[in-house]
């Protein structure tokens, strides 16, 4: 093999060995090799240092998004802003640690909070921001030789986190007259076919209306059970004594008293024989009116031996009404439910739900629930607002095994639909739903933002079938005013939302009521086939 560099010895030689070179027509590329070799081998030693750095910006990119997300991740947005921070430095730190080959490394953590995309905190909670920050120089291996030590890295990671909010809840819940409808269509036909008289109310009544004197009320109404008898209630029925839950039957054909189980109170007795028998008759009577309670007459009458008549009171009473009648069905009808549901007892029943589900929501979140709740109907003449306080505001919590309906108050037992009692006329003007927004508006403080530590946020949750009914120059009847849109809007400038949730009249309630057709039909949403008009009608009722 010819040796194209060979042994070289003497000057001499090199002499004649670039003479040859120099004469070779070849002899160019090896110079051009020679002095490219150098610039070459620092260009490699540059892109190795540059992968090495790019590799090590990778991979302190993700430890800056661990440390981004350890900032906000649950068990940190409860804590501190400077809590945070050290999470995040720490979580960095720990994952850089693995990595070698690098210097001078810097990292800022910042953390920002309160704020969400709609601007505010809002129903999207407590939102946390984390932004990490870092730089460093990576080591060069080849830099070095021309004074390039390091290559700069650095990079930012950004991790947010919404925190459910701290929330107190206030329901206030509509207790007025109107709330006794049946809340159902077959509940409402039961009600109606069994209020229905011929001559005094031939289409009967679809509320369960609860007064003392349902006879003498403008529509007469009269609770009969399948064998056409009067239901009597005595007037100690809803009172603690020993009348309670005591009632009775009236035949007025026969003019026979029976008691709540079937059986006729009346009965004849024999004693003695002969000249010595006495029989004993022992019958009632009701005196009916039209301005008090029935009397019960007891007349006891002895005949044989020595003859005798005592009458005594035994009772007074009320007829029975719709209310009781929804309370009572299966004690006079078979071929139905024992209970007739109103649209108050599924309110009161979504407020009992309502507790055990906030606790769990609460629980899942780590976050904390109060609640209060509230009733409204008409102001009394002791009291300056047709507010009730039920309870007090406390956690969810705290309700344990819970039961709006042992806190809600007893129905009012009105004396006639007009007349809460016989000396208070207030005209049937018994949903005051302006009063009771000013009331919950002086009620409810401020709200917060609801995170840890402030003020929580809040909500006032009202339930209503959403037909005012209250004094304003006189009567006003009808679905929300702008007088109370704009009492709506104070109360949502103190930061509390407003929820409604509407108990619906359904259209078997109003069917063969003329006064239910004129003043409460109008106002409804018409059939949903008129889309456009549903809609339009439904903004009224909800804007608030």
């Amino acid at each position: 093999m010819t040796k194209i560099f060979p042994q070289l010895s003497s000057a001499t030689a090199w002499v004649q060995f670039i003479a040859r070179l120099k004469a070779d027509q070849k002899g160019g590329v090896y110079m051009i090799l020679g002095f490219a070799i150098i610039p070459l081998t620092f260009i490699l030693g540059f892109g190795i240092d540059y992968a090495r750095a790019m590799s090590l910006q990778t991979k302190l990119n993700a430890a800056a998004d661990a440390a981004a997300l350890a900032a906000v991740a649950p068990s940190m947005i409860l804590q501190s802003n400077s809590q945070s921070k050290t999470a995040a430095t720490s979580m960095f730190n720990a994952q850089a640690s693995l990595e070698t080959g690098y210097k001078d490394l810097l990292v800022t953590p910042v953390v920002t909070e309160g704020s969400s995309s709609s601007g505010g905190s809002g129903a999207f909670g407590y939102l946390r921001k984390a932004t990490v920050s870092y730089s460093a120089k990576s080591i060069n291996m080849f830099g070095g030789i021309l004074g390039v030590d390091t290559l700069t890295v650095s990079g930012t990671s950004t991790a947010s986190a919404a925190q459910p909010p701290n929330v107190d809840f206030y329901l206030a819940m509509d207790n007025s007259p109107s709330m006794l409808l049946p809340s159902t269509s077959d509940g409402i036909t039961r009600i109606i076919n069994a209020t229905k008289d011929a001559a005094k109310l031939p289409n009967g009544c679809a509320f369960a209306c609860h007064m003392q004197m349902p006879q003498a009320d403008g529509e007469p109404i009269f609770i009969r059970d399948t064998a056409g008898r009067d239901i009597l209630l005595s007037t100690g029925y809803y009172a603690t004594g020993p009348k309670l839950n005591v009632w009775y039957r009236w035949d007025r054909t026969t003019k026979i008293l029976y008691d709540s189980s079937n059986l006729s109170m009346h009965s004849t007795q024999e004693t003695g024989s002969g000249s010595s028998k006495t029989t004993t008759v022992v019958s009632y009577t009701v005196e009916d009116s039209t301005s008090g309670p029935a009397k019960i007459k007891q007349t006891t009458k002895k005949t044989g031996g020595t003859n005798s008549t005592v009458t005594v009171d035994f009772d007074t009473g009320y007829w029975a009404d719709g209310y009781w009648l929804t309370h009572n069905y299966g004690k006079i009808y078979t071929n139905g439910p024992a209970t007739i549901p109103l649209r108050k007892d599924e309110m009161v029943s979504a407020a009992t739900q309502l507790i055990p589900f906030a606790t769990n929501q609460a629980a899942q979140y780590n976050v904390t629930y109060r609640a209060q709740m509230f009733s409204f109907d008409w102001t009394k003449p002791t009291k300056d607002t047709p507010v009730a306080t039920l309870n007090t505001l406390k956690n969810v919590a705290e309700y344990g095994s819970f039961s709006a309906a042992s806190i809600f108050p007893p129905d009012d037992y009105w004396w006639l639909n007009n007349k809460p009692t016989s000396g208070t006329d207030i005209g049937d003007k018994a949903t005051e739903f302006t009063n009771m927004l000013t009331k919950m508006k002086a009620l409810i403080p401020t709200a917060g933002t609801g995170a840890p530590g402030v003020e929580p946020q809040k909500i006032l949750f009202i339930i209503s079938d959403g037909m005012l009914d209250q004094p304003s120059s006189g009567r006003y009847f009808g679905p929300l005013r702008e007088s109370d849109l704009a009492e709506c809007t104070a109360i949502k400038a103190k930061g509390i939302k407003i929820a409604i949730l509407y108990t619906q009249y359904l259209p078997e309630s109003l069917a063969g009521n003329n006064w239910s057709q004129n003043n409460v039909a109008k106002f409804l949403p018409p059939p949903p086939r008129v889309a456009h008009r549903s809609a339009r009608t439904a903004r009224r009722w909800c804007r608030p």
